[in-house]
């Protein structure tokens, strides 16, 4: 019994962490969605509050460069730029968190002794780190930026002309974000899908087994999009926004990564 408990945990868990070919399974999704969540909930909120933060379009902006610098960090390792198990999931979301919530502290506490407004310094700490990390990339691969940049300004088109003529009340920031930053996700899925690349989540291979590498965007029709709906028609002020963020933190921290891998390599 102990050994089959081993065999699995190594299997299901541990061999998808060191070796690349091996991909996401419904079982590490499960426990990695279930881990996400109670981070979300019991960790990241409560620092948040503690430090007497509100959750608003400021901390949005504040957190931008730090979450674009999550994406292009974790991307060192798909580039051979870094080899380190550390970039890898789950570790690379525990290090990231760390250093997110780090950050801010930081920020609040020269808010507190220079009046600097805290998303300013934030934003500064985040665009230094990212400014790092880009230097360790080059741009191997013009063709795939090009054409994200087409598919990006195709749906961008679309979804707008549809929200204006449709549904003009949800061109707002709180509906917009997540679903943008899951279609920029879905937007280099789909290229790197035309590069050669594989899908490693459990879900996004479903569809993308289904309908092909478009079934992407598909999936996040039917996923993000009643999601981001719901939370704006039923949740109100920061739990809403907070909520928000954690969606388009996904969304735009994957889609950065799947970009870096792309062009870069």
């Amino acid at each position: 019994m102990v050994v089959d408990v081993k065999n699995f945990l190594l299997e299901k868990f541990w061999i998808p962490i060191v070796d690349e070919s091996v991909y996401y399974n419904p079982y590490n999704t499960f426990v990695y969605a279930i881990l996400f969540a109670a981070l979300t909930i019991y960790v990241i909120y409560p620092a948040i509050k503690k430090m007497d933060v509100e959750i608003d379009k400021k901390f949005f902006t504040g957190f931008l460069p730090l979450i674009i610098f999550g994406g292009a960090f974790r991307a060192l390792k798909d580039v051979d730029a870094v080899n380190s198990i550390l970039l890898e999931t789950p570790f690379i979301y525990i290090i990231t968190i760390g250093l997110g919530i780090l950050s801010l502290w930081t920020s609040k506490k020269i808010e507190e002794l220079k009046d600097i407004e805290y998303h300013k310094t934030l934003g500064a700490i985040g665009t230094v780190l990212l400014a790092a990390t880009l230097s360790f990339y080059q741009l191997k691969n013009p063709q795939a930026l090009l054409l994200e940049i087409f598919v990006i300004f195709l749906w961008s088109a679309v979804g707008f002309i549809g929200l204006k003529l449709f549904k003009p009340e949800l061109l707002r920031f709180e509906f917009l974000a997540p679903v943008a930053a899951h279609y920029l996700d879905a937007s280099s899925t789909f290229v790197a899908l035309n590069f050669n690349a594989n899908e490693k989540h459990v879900l996004g291979r479903i569809f993308i087994d289904l309908f092909g590498p478009s079934g992407i965007f598909l999936m996040k029709t039917l996923v993000i999009v009643p999601i981001s709906y719901y939370l704006v028609e039923e949740f109100d002020g920061e739990e809403k926004m907070f909520y928000i963020f954690i969606i388009t933190l996904l969304g735009l921290g994957i889609a950065t990564r799947n970009t870096l891998q792309t062009i870069g390599s």
